[in-house]
Protein backbone atom coordinates (compact mmCIF):
# COMPACT_ATOMS: atom_id res chain seq x y z
CA UNK A 1 0.00 0.00 0.00
CA UNK A 2 1.49 3.52 -0.89
CA UNK A 3 1.19 5.96 1.74
CA UNK A 4 1.69 9.95 0.57
CA UNK A 5 5.25 10.94 1.68
CA UNK A 6 4.68 14.35 0.17
CA UNK A 7 2.31 17.10 1.75
CA UNK A 8 -0.77 17.59 -0.09
CA UNK A 9 -2.31 20.46 -0.57
CA UNK A 10 -4.85 21.59 2.30
CA UNK A 11 -8.42 19.80 1.75
CA UNK A 12 -11.20 22.15 0.71
CA UNK A 13 -12.56 24.45 3.49
CA UNK A 14 -15.97 23.34 4.36
CA UNK A 15 -17.30 26.76 5.56
CA UNK A 16 -21.35 25.04 6.58
CA UNK A 17 -22.28 25.52 10.09
CA UNK A 18 -23.23 21.83 10.64
CA UNK A 19 -25.33 22.54 14.45
CA UNK A 20 -28.53 22.09 12.19
CA UNK A 21 -27.96 18.74 12.44
CA UNK A 22 -29.22 19.16 15.82
CA UNK A 23 -32.46 20.49 14.60
CA UNK A 24 -33.26 18.24 11.64
CA UNK A 25 -30.42 15.43 11.18
CA UNK A 26 -28.69 15.37 8.01
CA UNK A 27 -30.07 14.76 4.92
CA UNK A 28 -26.78 14.27 3.10
CA UNK A 29 -25.62 11.32 5.04
CA UNK A 30 -29.27 10.06 6.76
CA UNK A 31 -28.60 10.89 10.30
CA UNK A 32 -31.20 11.47 12.38
CA UNK A 33 -31.73 12.20 15.75
CA UNK A 34 -30.78 9.54 18.32
CA UNK A 35 -31.12 9.46 21.86
CA UNK A 36 -27.61 10.30 23.31
CA UNK A 37 -27.50 7.76 25.49
CA UNK A 38 -27.25 5.38 22.19
CA UNK A 39 -23.82 7.42 21.62
CA UNK A 40 -21.79 4.60 22.75
CA UNK A 41 -23.02 1.87 21.07
CA UNK A 42 -23.48 3.62 17.92
CA UNK A 43 -19.67 4.51 17.87
CA UNK A 44 -18.69 1.13 18.49
CA UNK A 45 -20.77 0.15 15.84
CA UNK A 46 -18.45 2.52 13.59
CA UNK A 47 -15.12 0.69 14.51
CA UNK A 48 -15.50 -2.40 12.46
CA UNK A 49 -16.89 0.36 9.59
CA UNK A 50 -13.66 1.86 10.23
CA UNK A 51 -11.76 -1.05 9.73
CA UNK A 52 -12.99 -2.01 6.56
CA UNK A 53 -12.39 0.85 4.95
CA UNK A 54 -9.06 1.15 6.44
CA UNK A 55 -7.78 -1.81 5.09
CA UNK A 56 -8.84 -1.11 1.03
CA UNK A 57 -5.70 -1.09 -0.62
CA UNK A 58 -6.52 3.20 -2.01
CA UNK A 59 -6.82 4.10 1.26
CA UNK A 60 -4.33 6.82 1.03
CA UNK A 61 -5.70 8.30 -2.02
CA UNK A 62 -7.49 11.09 -2.65
CA UNK A 63 -10.73 10.97 -4.72
CA UNK A 64 -10.15 14.31 -6.17
CA UNK A 65 -8.06 17.17 -5.55
CA UNK A 66 -9.34 18.90 -2.20
CA UNK A 67 -11.01 16.09 -0.56
CA UNK A 68 -9.47 13.97 2.29
CA UNK A 69 -8.61 10.29 1.47
CA UNK A 70 -9.93 7.57 3.39
CA UNK A 71 -7.42 7.53 5.82
CA UNK A 72 -7.02 11.47 6.81
CA UNK A 73 -10.73 11.13 7.40
CA UNK A 74 -10.73 7.70 9.37
CA UNK A 75 -7.66 10.25 11.33
CA UNK A 76 -9.69 12.82 11.70
CA UNK A 77 -12.65 10.81 13.11
CA UNK A 78 -10.46 9.30 15.32
CA UNK A 79 -9.65 12.58 16.89
CA UNK A 80 -13.27 13.36 17.71
CA UNK A 81 -13.81 10.51 19.30
CA UNK A 82 -11.20 11.48 21.39
CA UNK A 83 -12.64 14.94 21.54
CA UNK A 84 -16.40 13.69 22.56
CA UNK A 85 -14.55 12.47 25.42
CA UNK A 86 -12.60 15.14 26.53
CA UNK A 87 -15.65 17.36 26.41
CA UNK A 88 -18.34 15.22 27.99
CA UNK A 89 -15.06 14.48 30.94
CA UNK A 90 -14.75 18.48 31.53
CA UNK A 91 -18.28 19.13 31.03
CA UNK A 92 -19.21 16.13 33.91
CA UNK A 93 -16.59 17.73 36.52
CA UNK A 94 -16.65 21.56 35.71
CA UNK A 95 -19.21 24.41 35.06
CA UNK A 96 -20.16 25.53 31.81
CA UNK A 97 -16.54 24.94 30.56
CA UNK A 98 -15.53 26.80 27.59
CA UNK A 99 -13.84 25.21 24.48
CA UNK A 100 -11.71 26.46 21.78
CA UNK A 101 -13.34 25.90 18.28
CA UNK A 102 -11.65 22.20 16.55
CA UNK A 103 -9.86 23.27 13.59
CA UNK A 104 -9.95 20.03 11.99
CA UNK A 105 -7.81 21.03 8.98
CA UNK A 106 -5.23 22.24 10.90
CA UNK A 107 -4.71 19.11 12.89
CA UNK A 108 -4.78 17.06 9.82
CA UNK A 109 -1.68 19.06 8.63
CA UNK A 110 -0.28 18.93 11.93
CA UNK A 111 -0.62 15.27 12.87
CA UNK A 112 0.21 14.42 8.84
CA UNK A 113 -2.91 12.32 8.28
CA UNK A 114 -2.18 11.50 5.03
CA UNK A 115 0.94 9.76 6.67
CA UNK A 116 -0.80 7.66 9.01
CA UNK A 117 -0.35 3.69 9.53
CA UNK A 118 -3.96 2.24 8.52
CA UNK A 119 -3.85 -0.01 11.21
CA UNK A 120 -2.57 2.08 14.05
CA UNK A 121 -5.45 4.31 13.36
CA UNK A 122 -8.29 1.11 13.35
CA UNK A 123 -6.44 0.39 16.69
CA UNK A 124 -6.39 4.33 18.27
CA UNK A 125 -10.32 4.69 16.68
CA UNK A 126 -10.95 1.49 18.95
CA UNK A 127 -9.02 2.49 21.82
CA UNK A 128 -10.21 6.42 21.81
CA UNK A 129 -13.89 4.71 21.16
CA UNK A 130 -13.59 2.14 24.10
CA UNK A 131 -12.09 5.30 26.26
CA UNK A 132 -15.58 7.97 25.28
CA UNK A 133 -17.86 5.36 25.85
CA UNK A 134 -16.52 4.83 29.18
CA UNK A 135 -16.99 8.72 29.77
CA UNK A 136 -20.15 8.47 28.05
CA UNK A 137 -21.32 5.44 30.44
CA UNK A 138 -21.30 8.13 33.58
CA UNK A 139 -23.62 10.68 31.88
CA UNK A 140 -27.14 9.85 34.02
CA UNK A 141 -30.53 12.08 34.47
CA UNK A 142 -29.75 15.38 34.37
CA UNK A 143 -26.44 15.29 33.36
CA UNK A 144 -27.37 15.11 29.66
CA UNK A 145 -28.42 18.82 29.99
CA UNK A 146 -25.23 19.82 31.49
CA UNK A 147 -23.63 22.98 29.90
CA UNK A 148 -20.30 23.75 27.84
CA UNK A 149 -19.45 26.82 26.12
CA UNK A 150 -18.28 27.34 22.48
CA UNK A 151 -15.15 29.69 21.48
CA UNK A 152 -18.04 31.70 20.56
CA UNK A 153 -19.97 31.64 23.82
CA UNK A 154 -22.92 29.56 22.61
CA UNK A 155 -23.76 27.09 25.11
CA UNK A 156 -24.12 23.45 24.31
CA UNK A 157 -25.40 20.28 26.22
CA UNK A 158 -23.76 16.71 26.34
CA UNK A 159 -26.95 15.70 24.37
CA UNK A 160 -26.62 18.39 21.80
CA UNK A 161 -22.62 17.46 21.50
CA UNK A 162 -23.55 13.47 21.77
CA UNK A 163 -25.61 14.10 18.67
CA UNK A 164 -23.34 16.78 16.65
CA UNK A 165 -19.49 14.39 16.94
CA UNK A 166 -22.03 11.40 16.56
CA UNK A 167 -23.28 12.97 13.28
CA UNK A 168 -19.82 14.10 11.92
CA UNK A 169 -18.29 10.50 12.83
CA UNK A 170 -21.09 9.11 10.82
CA UNK A 171 -21.18 11.95 8.39
CA UNK A 172 -17.64 10.96 7.40
CA UNK A 173 -17.96 7.19 6.93
CA UNK A 174 -21.25 8.24 4.40
CA UNK A 175 -18.24 10.13 3.17
CA UNK A 176 -15.75 7.68 2.32
CA UNK A 177 -18.30 4.92 1.36
CA UNK A 178 -19.76 7.27 -1.18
Amino acid sequence: MRIMDATPPPADPDSRDWTFVLEAGCPECGYELHDPALTGERLRADVPRWQAVLERPDVAERPSAGVWSPLEYASHSRDLVAVLGERVEAMLTEDRPTFADYDGEAEAVLQQFWTGDPAEVVREIADRTESTVAVLGRVAGDDWERTGLRGDGRPFTITELCRYLLHDVEHHLHDVDG
